[in-house]
């Protein structure tokens, strides 16, 4: 939940500081591919991580792990494909593959306990 917060936040700040990727790369001192994990929402940063990407915002590290209530999505909205039953997250098209993987796995199993019964 908390790198959920973590990439809403983050993807936030650069909005609102005009930061791309290079730049908080420059300022923050963590490289340009883990930077890129990060904004994507595949990267798991550790605690000195988070100080030096709050540090490159100016802003206290709590700030990068608070929740807002007008927390949105950022973008154009996400067509669901079919065979999805709802997203809650942005997810990366493995851990999404996954998703639609355990929901026919569900199924399956609801199917198996109606017909036992």
């Amino acid at each position: 939940m908390y790198l959920e917060i973590f990439n809403r936040n983050l993807r936030r700040l650069m909005i609102e500081r005009d930061f791309n990727k290079a730049e908080l790369s420059r300022r923050s001192g963590v490289s340009y591919p883990f930077i890129c994990d990060l904004v994507n929402g595949t990267g798991n940063p550790s605690i000195k991580t988070l100080e030096a990407i709050a540090k490159a915002f100016n802003i206290e590290l709590p700030r990068l792990l608070e929740k807002h209530d007008e927390d949105t999505w950022i973008g154009e909205p996400i067509k669901i494909p079919d065979g999805y039953e709802r997203v809650s997250a942005i997810l990366p098209k493995y851990d999404a593959y996954l998703v639609k993987k355990k929901a026919a796995e569900t199924q399956k199993k609801l199917k198996v306990k109606q017909r036992l019964r």
